[in-house]
């Protein structure tokens, strides 16, 4: 039965149903798969394109000026997606004093789609300038780019700087090495060492901080916050217990103490005069500044005024290879107050790099003469009359003569006579002074000594101002 039915649908002459040849059947049977996947193949949908996958870069944004409580919110792995497209992460918080406040700079990484050489970030590619925008469940800030490319942290290191500022005394007090100054709970810099001096305001001391800054370095710039650390500039240390506003005087070392010698010139009262003693030391918020070495007084022609040549040890500050005492370079000329327990004293500098007056000590026998001094003070000077400093005779009077001065009248026929006069007399002493030999010649309390100077000595009892005569051996 099966052949029979085979014989139905392909007969004796090979053609299907006895109609089409099994080989033509093939053919068109196999054009019609070859065209029905073809049209398959052509009308198809095309595929959609592949998103790109999002790039990232760095960028500096400067917060600016903060509140506390928004700076102590700012941390390391914020995140803010304005976009779905976009998305930053803060990386770094660098917080800075400025002024009573705080300013905050963030480095931060943005994510966003490919742009050319760069991205897009909320629909604008990270401008320089270009302001920017944080917003978090706990705060919302806004900064400038101020930076873009590099790695994801602040090009941050520690900069040593001399500060220098003018304190009150309690402030000043308060200041001391190890302070740490903390913003937010971290530490933004570090006092090393302190050097405090009086000045002539007794309300006020200058105080010298060696710090260490915690800078970042912005387009080869080293910035403490948006100050550029170099020398003139003004930072803000604000401590637990002070702040300092500091003037940048060195930018990469620190305090360079020594100690430099030098003698003081001053005229002080005599209630100072005596005060002063070797030994004394001058200390100003903890810090010493000066130690007495010597010591020597010498009458005036006020009887309540003594000048004073005072050796001094200050510890002084190197800056630009010269000395500094406080405000004052230490030269020749310059003034210079130094504050101790008993006293304050300002004076003059006399000499650097030594404690005396120049030339050895010697005594010369000298000559002087006054003129029209009245009777009963010229009969008050008496030979063995000295003036004494500290304990050491520096004028010994030895001899005394006593000469009416005299005066010219004319009598009533015209003549012209010289009389005595009535009351003035005139007085030589010989003395012998304690001097001081240098190559400008001979000294007697620090001033020359010459035929036609003059020279004061306090006796005790009066004190007489002469015209040197005569200088001897």
């Amino acid at each position: 039965m099966s052949d029979g039915r085979s014989s139905a649908l392909l007969d004796d002459k090979g053609k299907l149903f006895g109609v089409v040849n099994i080989i033509d059947a093939l053919v068109v049977l196999f054009v019609i798969v070859v065209v029905v996947a073809g049209a398959a193949l052509v009308f198809q949908p095309e595929p959609e394109p592949e998103s790109p996958s999002p790039t990232t870069t760095n960028v500096t944004l400067d917060l600016g000026i903060q509140t506390l409580y928004i700076v102590t919110e700012i941390a390391e792995g914020d995140m803010y997606t304005p976009d779905s497209n976009s998305k930053l992460t803060i990386t770094d918080v660098y917080p800075t004093p400025q002024d009573s406040r705080t300013r905050v700079v963030v480095r931060a990484t943005l994510q966003g789609l490919p742009d050319g050489d760069s991205l897009t970030y909320a629909n604008a590619p990270p401008r320089l300038g270009r302001p920017l925008t944080i917003a978090t469940s706990r705060y919302e800030v806004s900064g400038q780019i101020r930076a873009v490319g590099g790695d994801n942290s602040l090009a941050r290191e520690d900069t040593t700087v001399v500060l220098r500022d003018i304190m009150k005394p309690a402030g000043a007090q308060e200041v001391s090495a190890g302070d740490e100054i903390r913003l937010a709970g971290r530490t933004v810099a570090t006092v090393e060492d302190v050097a405090a001096y009086t000045t002539e305001d007794s309300t006020q001391q200058t105080v010298f901080v060696e710090a260490d800054l915690d800078t970042y370095t912005q387009q080869s710039d080293r910035r403490f916050g948006n100050t550029q650390v170099r020398r003139g500039q003004t930072v803000t240390l604000p401590a637990e217990d002070y702040t300092l506003d500091g003037r940048i005087e060195q930018v990469g070392s620190g305090l360079q103490s020594t100690t430099t010698d030098v003698l003081l010139e001053t005229t002080v009262d005599t209630e100072t005069a005596d005060r002063l003693a070797t030994g004394d030391v001058a200390t100003v918020a903890g810090y010493e500044g000066a130690e007495v070495r010597t010591v020597t007084t010498y009458a005036t022609q006020n009887p309540d005024r003594k000048r004073a040549l005072v050796g001094l040890s200050l510890a002084t500050l190197e800056n630009g290879g010269r000395q500094h005492f406080g405000n004052a370079a230490v030269q020749r000329g310059n003034d210079i107050t130094i504050s101790t327990q008993s006293y304050d004293l300002s004076g003059t500098i006399e000499r650097v790099g030594a404690l005396e007056p120049r030339g050895p000590v010697t005594n010369r026998t000298v000559t002087l003469r006054m003129t029209d001094m009245r009777a009963d003070m010229a009969e008050a000077i008496e030979p063995g009359m000295t003036e004494t400093s500290r304990g050491e005779t520096v004028a010994r009077v030895s001899r005394v003569t006593i000469d009416p001065s005299v005066i010219i009248t004319t009598g009533d026929n015209g003549s012209v006579n010289v009389v005595d006069h009535p009351y003035l007399r005139d007085v030589t002493i010989t003395t012998e002074l304690r001097v001081r030999e240098t190559t400008s010649g001979v000294q007697f309390k620090g001033e020359s000594v010459q035929q036609g100077s003059t020279v004061v000595i306090n006796l005790g009892t009066l004190t007489i101002e002469a015209t040197v005569v005569s200088v001897g051996i």
